[in-house]
């Protein structure tokens, strides 16, 4: 197997890991995982924090997201297309809420950079582009500019993704797209 495949392979066992056991994974449980030899793993990284950096950065990579977004039909109704960006983006920002809080806070402080932040775009702001190409055949029907329209979703996924932000269980993706469609109001109010 190649050295990208087996690092890729290794990364792809350890995710699982990291969300049952945090950083108390063993590097024998992750080789085991992966069907290798401990050896193996110190072959592909350093240490185990290199492995977890690849992890992270694996975590973090939105390509899969935006690739989605971008096979999206722009023709398709504006309520199934907020379903469909509101779904995925859930699910992106839910996944990396419980990897990173699996790491712990040592981890994660350790991955937030010399700025305090591990990003420099806002929460969500890599799919901006995408999002708006979607919005812009529906915005003769959208009450503010798509570019808003855009942050208030971005916002609204994020922060109902977020556990420290909420009061209650976990959002629904398809409660909050009704809520971005048809705002605070009930019907004919």
């Amino acid at each position: 197997m190649p050295v990208e495949e087996r690092r890729a392979h290794i990364v792809d066992a350890v995710i699982p890991l990291v969300l049952e056991r945090g950083t108390e994974v063993t590097t024998r449980e992750i080789a085991e995982a992966a069907g290798i030899a401990e050896g193996t793993v110190f072959r592909a990284f350093a240490d185990k924090e290199a492995l977890l950096d690849a992890a992270i950065a694996k975590v973090m990579d939105p390509s899969e997201i935006l690739g989605f977004l971008e096979e999206v039909d722009p023709t398709l109704s504006l309520e199934t297309k907020i379903e469909l960006i509101v779904s995925v983006l859930h699910s992106r920002v839910s996944g990396v809420v419980r990897f990173m809080t699996a790491l712990g806070p040592r981890d994660h402080a350790r991955h937030a950079g010399p700025e305090g932040h591990g990003h420099r775009r806002p929460p969500l702001g890599e799919v901006t582009g995408v999002v708006e190409r979607l919005l812009e055949p529906d915005k003769d029907r959208i009450r503010v500019p798509v570019a808003t329209a855009v942050d208030y979703l971005r916002i609204l996924v994020f922060g109902t993704t977020m556990p420290f932000l909420t009061t209650g269980g976990a959002s629904d993706p398809s409660e909050l797209a009704d809520f971005i469609l048809r705002g605070i109001a009930k019907e004919g109010d």
